[in-house]
């Protein structure tokens, strides 16, 4: 067996989705949610555990656990068998791409380098300050552990010629960030030196990236050092701790925000753990499309101070021009970071949380700190600020409450105010498409083509069919008749046809798998893996709470429709080779046409 039907036979397909999409138990044949890939208020994305596959009945989207994480994550098929293999325990050897050997390399790099940081500070004594600073900070053995925290030892190339002795070359070192190339001569040296270690993760919990927090007293370079880009390290893709706070973002309903890496890890200590870091900067409409796989209320966390706020406000209307729930957590008076409150008061940090209040509550307050309404001025300027504030906001309810506070803070009639609102909407705040989006706007959702009444006929039967080998063997003479005349049914009939083995043992594949595996490597393969896939949903939907007599009957009905619709195409067509035949004055022909209908 190769790693890819590894793979999929170890792959759970309903728990893999379920960790991007709510789903919910639809009848006795498998699960559905809304699509991830276009914009529906109602559920016509189905996933079946037992045959392993998932379609879309609004935009016409299926396939297998590879075709799902290469869409969801914009990932090729070489990084989908690997982020699958690594997921359930299959090691995939061989990349089939340059690409996918480089980003593969690097991983190892990231991965590696991560170790190393951790095992040095967890046992050298070159890393006694780093513990003893770790232990003023509160960070306890466990927090160390969970984050993976590790310390870069003083020295030029410590790091560098520990993974140069594993295996990897100067160039992999440098181009995964770790190494910088030596200014004068050859060889490489350490990027991060006699800095706490902090791995960043991706939300599948790969290492990707550091950061590097300097040691008290050294003052040589910045406070904190970020890897550079690389071609599995962005920036403004990456959310700090996600891959630790997915669970809990779910099971709360929210997930909070924080400026640093470290105030995640404090954050987890005061035992709120559907945490993430922005890591200073404002969110990107990258992050936020991968918060919202998880959520639709996010909490921004600030000082009594807002002194984080301006740097997060353009994150926060992005927030709120992607249809999020913004809300604002409001640190007590004299702590400027969760950091610093959870080491004096834990429950004071969760009693924060709790306490977080409307996004637009917490503006007014910031804005109009400080002015006095009976001045022109004061008054234009909070209005320049909070008016495109109520135009991000896409709930009429939410915006009406709003203009009728704004409109009483400025002693204006509120419909005045309403005619201002219309016109101000920044543009720039208008979301852009983003990688990690799919591809499908969901302003113009990709709806699949309507099927016609005899295709959805032919669906229905042989997903019925090839439910089973015993019901495959009772009607496949009558299928066969059905479905004569179209190519593409046929070629998935004879495929049918080939799988059946009503010998085969409990073990062995199922016959819907057997069926599926002979697409492989067909011209056609996307089309029959298509239609093999709609026909079982298809079936499975129409038929789940049907009694067999019934569900007989209804079988029966289907293929009567498909007989009398072909009965009178073929007429039709007769017809109409007459008319041509008598019009061309071709006497013969009309004699033998007419014969076929004695």
């Amino acid at each position: 067996m190769d790693s890819k039907d590894e793979i999929k036979q170890k792959v759970d397909i309903v728990e893999l989705v379920g960790e991007y999409i709510q789903l919910k138990a639809a009848g006795n044949a498998g699960m559905k949610g809304l699509c991830p890939f276009h914009g529906e208020k109602t559920p016509s994305f189905h996933v079946s555990r037992d045959r392993q596959i998932w379609h879309c009945f609004g935009c016409g989207e299926g396939g297998d656990c590879f075709s799902f994480v290469m869409r969801m994550e914009g990932m090729t098929f070489p990084e989908a068998l690997l982020h699958l293999g690594k997921r359930v325990g299959v090691e995939v050897r061989h990349m089939p791409t340059v690409e996918g050997n480089v980003k593969s390399r690097m991983s190892g790099v990231n991965d590696l380098a991560s170790r190393y940081f951790h095992k040095v500070l967890l046992d050298s004594s070159k890393a006694a300050s780093a513990r003893a600073y770790v232990d003023l900070r509160g960070i306890t053995g466990e927090l160390v552990e969970m984050f993976a925290l590790g310390y870069a030892p003083d020295e030029w190339d410590a790091l560098s010629g520990f993974l140069l002795k594993r295996g990897f070359s100067e160039s992999e070192l440098t181009q995964a960030g770790v190494s910088l190339k030596k200014k004068s001569g050859s060889g490489v040296i350490d990027r991060f030196r006699n800095r706490l270690m902090v791995p960043l993760r991706d939300h599948h919990g790969n290492v990707v990236g550091f950061t590097g927090r300097s040691m008290p007293g050294d003052d040589d370079g910045p406070k904190y050092m970020n890897s550079p880009e690389t071609p599995i390290y962005h920036k403004g893709g990456l959310v700090y701790g996600l891959d630790l706070a997915k669970t809990a973002i779910r099971e709360k309903g929210f997930v909070v925000v924080v400026e640093g890496n470290l105030d995640v890890v404090a954050s987890h200590k005061g035992s709120v753990k559907n945490v993430v870091a922005s890591s200073g900067t404002a969110f990107t409409q990258d992050q936020l499309t991968l918060l919202k796989r998880y959520t639709e209320t996010i909490v921004f966390c600030f000082d009594s101070d807002a002194a984080g706020f301006a740097a997060a406000k353009k994150g926060i209307s992005l927030a709120r021009a992607s249809g999020f729930d913004v809300r604002a957590a409001i640190l007590s008076e004299g702590f400027k970071d969760p950091d610093e409150l959870v080491q004096k008061d834990p429950n004071a940090w969760q009693e924060c949380v709790r306490s977080s209040v409307p996004i637009m509550q917490f503006m007014i307050a910031h804005v109009t700190r400080g002015r006095d309404f009976r001045n022109i001025d004061d008054k234009r300027a909070v209005s320049k600020e909070l008016l495109p504030e109520l135009s991000l906001m896409s709930s009429v309810v939410e915006r009406e409450h709003w203009t009728q506070v704004v409109a009483d803070l400025l002693s204006i009639p509120a419909d005045q105010l309403r005619a201002s609102i219309k016109t101000s909407t920044p543009s720039s705040l208008t979301p852009h498409p983003s990688p990690l989006t799919p591809s499908h706007s969901p302003l113009t959702p990709p709806l699949a083509p309507r099927s016609t009444k005899d295709e959805q006929a032919r669906q229905l039967l042989f997903g019925i069919a090839t439910q089973s080998e015993a019901r495959f063997d009772k009607l496949r003479a009558q299928l066969e008749t059905v479905l004569m005349g179209h190519p593409l049914w046929i070629t998935l009939y004879k495929m049918a046809n080939d799988a059946y083995d009503p010998g085969s043992l409990p073990t062995q594949k199922s016959f819907f798998s057997r069926i599926r595996s002979l697409t492989s490597g067909h011209t056609d393969q996307a089309a029959l893996e298509a239609l093999l896939d709609t026909s079982s949903f298809l079936a499975d939907e129409t038929f789940q709470d049907i009694p067999e007599n019934q569900l007989l009957e209804q079988i029966d009905h289907l293929f009567s429709m498909l007989s009398a619709l072909n009965t009178s195409r073929d007429r039709s067509a007769l017809a109409r080779a007459l008319r041509q035949a008598e019009q061309a004055g071709d006497d013969e022909t009309v004699r033998r046409l007419l014969s076929t209908l004695d």
